[in-house]
């Protein structure tokens, strides 16, 4: 299981990376739905502090500190630095959790941050970038990004024979580059993401609140064509998860798939997630 994902609008939203043990927002019910696998998670990333995006994170730090599991397994919240909401949710689970068996920290987070997961031959980490929920609000997406190597374009007309030569002669270094590539980005419920922000990401999570323009009455949320738009500008390499969906629209799996068709030619795989239905993806 790579992701594991839960999206009611207004109500509960959440998003499980496994890979690197990360919980993306904690809507209510988060561990409810988690179970044990609440004990894996490492690391969980908040995009802002509406009640449907924090609200599990009591359930959360309880559970870790009374179900069966490593109850001395530290947790790490990082969230959208001066965002009041958080701070009060900060103060509650202080007052009510005075006895936690593990470590648990609170870490404020600013677009352009990097919080390192693994270090080594491919090291990843966390950047976070600005979004734009509600305008009273600071807000963050995030990016799950992997440290690679390549040959220099420079290279790219040279013979196996020629390659390795130079590589004894002068070192790996005179051969390859590093580059970073986003395996995973996470924007929350905000408007539409800058595509400059998520470029060529393997895996993108966007809102899709709205399956039509004119259902949007504000500048919140995003519509579905904004998702693959943005999606397509941002070069998507393999799969865009659209949530968030109104319900509103009292869809069915049917009618999901009807609507995803509209979209026709794209380069990367596209799942809607239906709204209050847990989806796993392997």
């Amino acid at each position: 299981m790579r992701l594991l994902m839960y999206s009611k609008a207004l109500y509960s939203t959440w998003v499980f990376y496994s890979a690197d043990r990360i919980l993306f927002d904690a809507g209510e019910g988060a561990s409810s739905i988690l179970g044990n696998k609440a004990f894996a998670v490492r690391r969980v990333f908040l995009s802002h502090g509406h009640a449907d995006h924090i609200a599990g994170l009591i359930g959360l730090v309880n559970i870790r500190n009374n179900a069966m599991g490593d109850k001395e397994k530290e947790l790490t919240i990082y969230y959208p630095k001066a965002n009041y909401l958080v701070a009060e949710m900060m103060a509650y689970i202080a007052r009510t959790n005075r006895r936690l068996s593990y470590a648990l920290e609170w870490v404020p987070m600013e677009p352009g941050d990097r919080i390192e997961l693994l270090a080594g031959q491919l090291p990843r980490f966390v950047e976070a970038f600005p979004t734009i929920h509600v305008h009273n609000e600071v807000s963050l997406g995030y990016n799950v990004v992997e440290v690679r190597h390549r040959l220099k374009p420079s290279l790219a007309g040279a013979t196996q024979e020629e390659i390795i030569a130079r590589s004894r002669a002068e070192g790996k270094e005179s051969i390859t580059e590093r580059y970073e590539q986003k395996l995973f980005s996470y924007g929350g419920d905000s408007v539409a993401i800058k595509p400059a922000y998520i470029a060529d990401t393997e895996i993108l999570c966007h809102d899709a609140t709205f399956l039509d323009e004119e259902d949007r009455k504000e500048f919140k949320h995003a519509t579905l064509a904004e998702a693959i738009a943005c999606a397509r500008q941002a070069r998507v390499r393999k799969e865009l998860y659209c949530f968030h969906i109104s319900s509103r629209y009292k869809t069915t799996l049917r009618e999901l798939a009807a609507a995803a068709a509209q979209a026709d030619s794209l380069d990367f795989q596209l799942t809607l997630v239906p709204p209050g239905r847990v989806l796993a993806v392997d």
